[in-house]
């Protein structure tokens, strides 16, 4: 195994590692609540609102973004001067995140839907495509108030964005030496963001089923709301 590809894998392991901390699910321990009876029984923020209440809710968005930051940025100061191309690497510990979230192992690979880890890896590795995804996210969101239709066409949004973006060469931003995108790791980087784009619609597929029947429940900011997502 190469040097490289190592990096690939402890990077993946770290993120996973850090994935199956699932804020939503403690918080609920914390109150006598087990979230994964609850609702729709994931352990996201949208589940965890509707049982716990908005700022549980928050609060879960909010630490499961940064567990995906906080993985990029262990294995940037691990490998930033061995790495060929440190940034690749901090997009493996993003995509561990992400599978350590939807799939822990100490909840039977039972978890959520990894938008906010999603959120954490788009924002850091690109921001200005994050900005898009995000405005998809809140205007479908708001408009709809459908979260799940918001979080599905936001993924779709930064993963078509990334290839063209690429393509166009507007991803680098000289300023952070992780946002350099050498043109060697670009095809890469499409397979792999690409990769997270059909993991999260794959995490809404029972969502998708619901809306193409018109039975999917709108989200609701104001009070808890127990019904299933």
């Amino acid at each position: 195994m190469t040097s490289e590809i190592l990096y690939r894998v402890v990077a993946v392991v770290i993120g996973y590692l850090l994935g199956n901390f699932t804020t939503g699910y403690f918080l609920g321990k914390s109150v006598n609540v087990d979230i994964q009876k609850e609702g729709s029984g994931g352990v996201g923020m949208t589940n965890t609102m509707r049982t716990l209440g908005w700022k549980a809710g928050a609060i879960t968005f909010i630490v499961d973004y940064l567990k995906c930051v906080l993985a990029m940025f262990i294995v940037y100061f691990l490998f930033r001067n061995s790495a060929d191309y440190i940034g690749m690497i901090m997009i493996y510990a993003g995509i561990g995140t992400i599978l350590g979230h939807n799939f822990p192992a100490f909840l039977k690979f039972k978890g959520g839907k990894g938008i906010a880890c999603s959120a954490g890896l788009v924002s850091i590795m690109f921001p200005k495509i994050f900005a898009i995804s995000l405005a998809v996210f809140l205007t479908v969101t708001l408009i709809s108030k459908y979260v799940s239709l918001g979080s599905i066409l936001g993924s779709i949004t930064y993963g078509v964005c990334v290839v063209v973006f690429g393509q166009l060469g507007w991803l680098s931003m000289p300023t952070f030496p992780w946002l350099t995108y050498p043109s060697e790791y670009l095809i890469e980087v499409y397979i792999v963001m690409l990769f997270a784009t059909a993991l999260a619609i794959f995490q809404h597929r029972s969502n998708i089923v619901r809306l193409i029947n018109h039975n999917e429940n709108k989200i609701s900011f104001g009070k808890k709301d127990k019904d299933k997502k």
